[in-house]
């Protein structure tokens, strides 16, 4: 291999076979005789001849010493010492940082909540667009920060295209039945319509906002990207919520688990695709302990409200036949939902917790894997400081319990296995800020900011 130039410090070599580009940072490092392989492919590549430097600084390319091609030279961005020559490199880690405070974020919302109020609302959209920017410009990932592209206007444009092709549909619908004087049957079956319209298109607003959002973000200069269509999600979100419901909820993790799927594998950093090797059966028996124990509380917690309430109702509904009957078996399976499904919720906790961590772990780039290693108590004890601070400042805390989430996401967030950023290259993919209006109108809690 020829080198052409030595005038900077670094230089890039592609491999012939796969056209990877590896950069060797220190140039003036490179030893006579060095060699390595491509990280990718494995193809084996040496210096032959180094052209000697002129006097201006730059490369002669009619001057080159030949070289001996039994020595070797690291591979890209690895520094030359005589004790790393000929060993392989080791997979370093990378953690995330965020550099915000509650107290910048507070006095961002005061100046969006002020000018919003004051343009009558009209100012949301820009509030967003600083909310988001200064959310993504303090988080760093192995020295460099994100950046959040992403403007008001295209946002507004979205909420106005999401309103004309979901809002004026669904609001119809709604009063359809009402507005024409028709009977319950025909009412009802308005409102099973509507119901069916909402169910899909949250999935569509879910694929467009993910593929707004990542198309409007980028690290070191390169976008992420979504390439998933919205139709295959439509069709695996209907499916797994008729098994869900078919299944009394079993199978709810193989459902979680298809979508995370779906999301993962369709996103991009630039040409990188992001992998995601999850199975729902390795969350199943955690999940159905918790259903267990939840269907247990609730039978028997129905056996004792059914035999209170039965005592303090039947008796001052003697005579009305069986009326009295099915008012305490109403009243029974009232209070039998509210105690298992707060139970369930209770007990759901902790396995959301797994469900976390284990997506995480199956998620990919290239030859890293992202490692998300949090317990129980720390999330529990996160969740409920943030509910309690909301509730005692009258949701004036805001901006503090977002920086604690960010906080405790990128405290806890690290990648191992990363060899060589400089090798993704950028593969931009515009997208429209429809399905970021869709997310937005329809509040499905997927909003960053």
């Amino acid at each position: 291999m020829t080198l052409s130039t030595f005038k900077d410090a670094s230089v890039r070599l592609s491999c012939g076979r796969c056209t990877t580009t590896h950069r060797v940072r220190n140039i003036h490092g490179l030893k006579p005789g060095m060699s390595a392989s491509c990280v990718t492919c494995a193809a084996p590549f040496f210096v032959v001849a180094m052209p000697e430097m002129s006097h201006d600084g730059s490369a002669d390319a009619r001057s080159t010493r030949q070289i001996d091609p039994d020595r070797s030279f690291p591979a890209a961005d690895e520094k030359v010492t005589s004790s790393n020559v000929g060993k392989k490199k080791k997979p370093r880690t990378h953690t995330t940082v965020f550099h915000g405070s509650g107290g910048s974020l507070f006095g961002i919302h005061l100046v969006n909540a002020l000018l919003t109020l004051v343009t009558l609302g009209v100012y949301y959209f820009w509030a967003k667009v600083r909310v988001r920017s200064y959310l993504f410009s303090q988080t760093e990932f192995a020295g460099d920060r994100f950046s959040y592209h992403g403007n008001a206007r295209e946002l507004m444009s979205g909420a106005m295209k999401a309103t004309f092709v979901f809002g004026v549909p669904y609001y119809a619908l709604t009063n359809m039945g009402s507005f024409l004087g028709s009977d319950m049957a025909v009412n009802f079956g308005f409102q099973i319509a509507a119901w069916l319209f909402l169910l899909i298109f949250i999935p569509v607003a879910i694929v467009g906002a993910r593929r707004y959002r990542l198309t409007r973000t980028s690290w070191r200069g390169i976008r992420f990207s979504f390439q998933g269509k919205a139709w295959d999600f439509i069709k695996l979100w209907l499916s797994g919520y008729a098994l869900t419901a078919l299944t009394l909820g079993l199978y709810y993790p193989y459902f979680s688990t298809n979508k995370q799927a779906f999301l993962i594998r369709h996103s991009y950093f630039g040409n990188e695709p992001f992998k995601f090797s999850g199975d729902g059966a390795r969350l199943f028996r955690s999940f159905f302990t918790i259903y267990f124990i939840a269907s247990a509380s609730f039978l028997l917690v129905w056996q004792a409200a059914y035999g209170v309430v039965g005592l303090f109702v039947a008796e001052r509904l003697k005579g009305s036949g069986g009326l009295g009957g099915l008012i305490v078996v109403m009243i029974t399976v009232i209070v039998s939902l509210i105690v298992g499904l707060l139970l369930f919720r209770l007990l759901l906790l902790p396995y959301s917790v797994k469900e976390q961590r284990y997506f995480w772990e199956q998620t990919s780039v290239g030859s890293a894997s992202f490692s998300f290693p949090i317990t129980t108590w720390p999330y529990f004890r996160l969740k409920l400081v943030n509910l309690l601070l909301g509730i005692c400042t009258l949701g004036l805390a805001w901006p503090w319990i977002t920086i604690r989430n960010l906080r405790f996401i990128t405290d806890h967030l690290t990648l191992t296995g990363v060899q060589d950023f400089d090798t993704v290259v950028q593969a931009y993919d515009a997208a429209p800020p429809t399905g970021e209006g869709l997310d937005g109108f329809l509040d499905t809690g997927f909003d960053l900011g």
